[in-house]
């Protein structure tokens, strides 16, 4: 197995090495994402604005930043962030903790989520995932099967990953708490952690679950809704019955794009949070399947990256990023079509929102970094 873990970096093999596939799929998410911006925010920003364009301009400035993360992320050795990973995680949790700082962090939908930046609001949890992954990334590969033994392995990551976690359920963002456990447990799946302790991991996970929607009453109202979606339907089931009606509505081709009618005051939050279901209204069943056909590409070529990755940890850190958007999105269409109880988890590349737009795409650079270094036809493991 490769032991050095500071690969050689050539600016000379981007274009050679670049994933162009996975390039391609995101940036096709992003077109789609642009389009239904524009198609729901207009009505939204003049009634809270008196501009129609609010949003639009926020999302292009937005944009653009996030196109220069994409490159940071291409353009810095990946196995940088390891080698730093304390520095960077605890960090991570810093910002999150600042949240809950009157007068730094902001409190919107009964939570304190956000740092007020002046020009934006950014939402430290979302750098907060990417911390968590590669230092679950790095804890796994460290030693090869080291996630077999609890007191050597496991327990020394629940320790240091629990801290994180257990202040953004203070948040409260029991959403974004599940995603990042959800993929830990998947990269120690992978990383052939014994299956006694994963299972009991679940356990421990679902009383802490529990514990938290006994904390906080919106959870467990949130949970009563999903079980019981047309109790309360002017209620606390407006938005998922709105929801089921844009969907339904959309029929085979949509009603065609901008010609929406939830999307004016009848579907809250129709460009961040049920953006999908407008995609569905507009767009219909066709450019929902093509949503869904370019996340599963984007599964595809992400794995694809894991699977060519020249160290054990791109290995692990490839596995752990690609799942985290395609996860965070499926959450979101999940919540959408009334799978899943309201998590307020945006569909990546699509929704309204800096902070997931911004580290999304900082994720794809990381993840094409991975790929131009990607030099060995096996991977590491075998």
């Amino acid at each position: 197995m490769e032991t050095n873990s500071k690969p050689i970096y050539n600016k000379k093999l981007i274009l050679k090495r670049i994933d162009t596939p996975l390039l391609v799929t995101t940036i096709a998410l992003v077109v789609i994402g642009i389009m239904m911006i524009i198609s729901t925010s207009s009505s939204v920003g003049f009634a809270a604005h008196h501009d129609s364009y609010y949003f639009i301009r926020r999302h292009f400035m937005y944009l653009g930043i996030a196109l220069c993360t994409l490159w940071m992320g291409m353009c810095i050795p990946h196995t940088w962030y390891k080698d730093r990973i304390w520095w960077l995680l605890g960090i991570g949790t810093v910002l999150v903790m600042m949240t809950m700082i009157p007068g730094i962090g902001v409190m919107a939908f009964g939570a304190r989520r956000w740092l007020n930046l002046g020009i934006m609001t950014f939402q430290p949890v979302e750098w907060l995932k990417f911390c968590v992954i590669v230092f679950a990334a790095k804890a796994i590969s460290a030693k090869p099967g080291i996630m077999q033994s609890f007191r050597k392995g496991l327990l020394p990551l629940f320790c240091v990953i629990g801290v994180p976690l257990l202040i953004t359920a203070k948040q409260p963002d029991l959403g974004n708490v599940l995603l990042m456990s959800a993929v830990v447990f998947c990269l120690l799946f992978v990383g052939q952690a014994r299956i006694r302790y994963l299972l009991g991991g679940v356990g421990v996970g679902v009383g802490l679950v529990s514990v938290s929607v006994l904390i906080f009453p919106y959870q467990l109202q949130r949970i009563k809704t999903f079980l019981n979606p047309f109790d309360d339907p002017l209620g606390k089931s407006y938005h998922i019955i709105q929801s089921f009606t844009a969907i339904g509505s959309g029929g085979l081709l949509g009603r065609g794009l901008g010609e929406g009618k939830l999307k004016y005051a009848y579907l809250p939050l129709q460009f961040s949070d049920f953006v999908f279901s407008i995609v569905c209204e507009e767009g219909g069943f066709v450019l929902a399947s093509i949503v869904l056909l370019l996340l599963g590409l984007f599964l595809i070529r992400g794995f694809g990256i894991a699977r060519r990755a020249a160290l054990p940890f791109s290995y692990y850190l490839a596995i752990g990023l690609t799942l985290q958007i395609v996860l965070q999105s499926l959450i979101n269409i999940a919540v959408a079509t009334g799978v899943f109880p309201t998590k307020g988890i945006p569909l990546a590349f699509i929704s309204f929102g800096g902070s997931s737009l911004i580290m999304s795409l900082f994720v794809v650079g990381v993840l094409l970094n991975i790929s131009m270094l990607s030099i060995q036809k096996k991977p590491p493991h075998s």
